[in-house]
């Protein structure tokens, strides 16, 4: 392969959508992130939000938020750890069944879920004047209009 086929493919590699739809993700958790610290919540990452965007606020067990998050028990189960050490989350008994535990939101963790949502209201405040209120709307349209067409089955 010579230099212009080499840079020819390196150029559709960049340019692709799903580089595009990746690399605004990447930049949207960043953000969101970095925001989420200066409000307190340091040492949390994207990872940890795999548990936090999954529970319900009445709670959830472990093998549920492990399915949702599309990942084995057993990690599910290091962030529910790791979150629980740091305050977040606590396991609690089942009402429905007295063999399982339930995680649930601490009051550090329904803090965490309010300061989440205002960094997540600035940032599309931050979108919408970047891109014009008529730019956002069409943006949320069309994303919605892709994610109500999948193109497998």
């Amino acid at each position: 392969m010579d230099n212009n086929q080499q840079e020819d493919l390196l150029a559709l590699r960049q340019k692709n959508i799903g580089r595009l739809f990746q690399r605004a993700s990447r930049m949207y958790s960043e953000t969101a992130m970095e925001m989420i610290a200066q409000n307190g919540h340091d040492g949390l990452t994207v990872y940890h939000t795999a548990l936090i965007s999954n529970l319900d606020i009445d709670g959830t067990r472990i093998v549920t938020l492990a399915q949702r998050a599309g990942m084995t028990k057993q990690a599910m189960g290091q962030l529910v750890k790791d979150l629980e050490t740091r305050g977040y989350v606590s396991r609690v008994p089942d009402p429905d069944d007295k063999r399982a535990v339930l995680i649930q939101f601490t009051d550090l963790g329904k803090q965490f879920l309010q300061d989440a949502y205002e960094v997540k209201q600035q940032i599309e405040a931050d979108y919408a004047t970047i891109l014009g209120d008529e730019g956002m709307k069409t943006l949320q349209r069309l994303l919605y209009q892709l994610l109500d067409h999948p193109l497998t089955d």
